[in-house]
This record gives C-alpha cells, structure tokens and sequence, in this order.
C-alpha cells in the first residue's frame, strides 16, 4: 500500500543545491518511490548553532510503499553517501533528511518520531511544505500553519533544485525573470514595510521597479518573496526587498532613480512644455 510522504532536505556545506538535486535523485532510486512535487528552494538562518553557514532548504512530497522505519533507513543511506558526518547535534552537514509526514500515520520509537517533532516550529520546513500543499494537515485533521515556526527564519528564496523545475511551483522569490537565481552575492536595491491596514498600495510601487528592472535585462530576486505572494500575509508586518546582482547594484539603483525622478506625462501628452 502506497503512502504520500513529505521530506525535509537541507544543506549548508559545499555546493548546496547540487547536493539537493543528488539527494532527490537518490531518493528516487528507492524501491517503488517517486518524488511528485518539490518546493522552491529556500535559504535559512541556522539555528540551534548560529555559528555556521545558512541552510539551503526544500520539502519534497514523495509517493512510496516503503514502511516508513525502511524509507528513514534509506534516507541516512543517502545522507551518508552525500558525505553526511554525524558529529555536532544542530552542526553543520553536508546533507540532511527528515520524514516530516508519512500519509496519516503517526510514530513514536527512539528512531523515528512523525509527524517530525520539531517541525511545527520551523520556518524553513513549514512554508516550503505549504508552498507544494497548501492544504497539509497533521495525522489528526489539524491543519498546518506558520504560526509557530519562528525558528529558522527564511531569508530568501533560492529557485528550483536544478533538474526539478517541471516539479517545482513558480519561483515566488525569483520575480518574473528567466534567469534562476545561482549563489553568490545579492544585494537590495529597494524595499518596503508591509503593513496589514496600509493595503497593498505600496506593491504596485516595488512590482513598478521590478518591472523596470526586467525591462533593462537586469536580474532580479525578491526577498522573501514577492508582495502580495506571501504564505500568510497576515502572520507579521515584514519589509520586502528586491535584490539584484552585486555587480549590477549601481547601475539598478541609478536606473531606479532615473525611473522615480521622471516627471508623469499625462495620458496622450508627449512630455514636451506647451
């Protein structure tokens, strides 16, 4: 009997997102497993050891026969080929995998506990999973919200796993661009609070310079994901941001500024004094 499963990945060591792709790779070469949908990856402030390098993250939903006790045997086998020490408790790690659902069922041993214990409170684990179901419940029915994830906060959001588009829903942190978002330096060239009772006036102003930014062939991100795309726009005023390249920064913020200091053309004018 198959079950729907949803697993954590993680990484922040070496080359994250390629070890992201290997592992969903690996993770399909499971007997009678094949990943159905994958999150847009996600970088996250590490917690626990705060003194380590940002987490990439992604949840991806899985269908499988395996138990759940033989598929987390097969997920630390993974672990372990990807190069995964097991030393520092909350460390860094080449790789991390974690069974976060498995259908309905519910486990309490030493080796396996699901739903994740720790899940609920994390950010990085909560609103990927949202993202690819946003009707997820706990075993009991309870639906899941981001209420209490404030631990791993989110800072960004990173693409698709490479080779995992197809599976993936549009980048809600990659703006309207083609271009995936790579790593490397990223920097803000405008930003702005949101705030419940103001509206979303001030999004036609952000989304306005994105536009410009698209327009000129530049880059650009949004961090944490774009206005009025918010899991819960409700959960906490926050400030967006857009990113841009670093090399590209003075040339987006002089081209924004050029854009702002225009003067407005009335409908059908031409723009020059009568």
């Amino acid at each position: 009997m198959s079950a729907h499963a949803f697993l954590a990945l993680g990484s922040n060591l070496g080359d994250r997102l390629d070890t992201l792709r290997r592992a969903l790779e690996a993770i399909e070469a499971i007997d009678t497993t094949n990943v159905l949908a994958v999150s847009n990856v996600v970088e996250s402030e590490p917690w626990g050891v705060t003194d380590q390098p940002p987490f990439a993250n992604a949840v991806a939903r899985v269908v499988t026969s395996v138990r759940a006790d033989t598929l987390l045997a097969a997920l630390q086998g993974i672990e372990d080929s990807l190069g995964r020490v097991r030393a520092e408790r909350y460390g860094p790690r080449a790789i991390d995998i974690d069974i976060v659902l498995y259908g309905d069922e519910e486990w309490d041993s030493p080796e396996l506990v699901i739903p994740h214990p720790r899940a609920a409170e994390r950010d990085f684990v909560v609103t990927p999973l949202l993202e690819i179901a946003p009707d997820a419940t706990w075993p009991d029915g309870t639906p899941i919200t981001a209420e209490r994830a404030v631990h791993g906060r989110i800072t960004r959001v990173l693409g698709p796993v490479p080779g995992y588009g197809d599976l993936t829903p549009i980048a809600s942190g990659a703006g309207a661009h083609t271009a995936p978002l790579a790593e490397g330096p990223w920097v803000e060239v405008s930003s702005q609070r949101f705030n419940v009772s103001g509206g979303l006036t001030y999004a036609a102003e952000l989304r306005f310079d994105a536009a410009v930014l698209e327009q000129e062939g530049i880059p650009y991100a949004w961090d944490p994901v774009p206005p009025a795309e918010e899991y819960n726009l409700y959960l906490m005023s926050r400030v967006y941001r857009l990113l841009v390249p670093e090399p590209l920064a003075a040339r987006a913020r002089a081209l924004l500024a050029q854009v702002r200091s225009a003067p407005i053309v009335p409908d059908g004018g031409s723009g020059e004094p009568e």
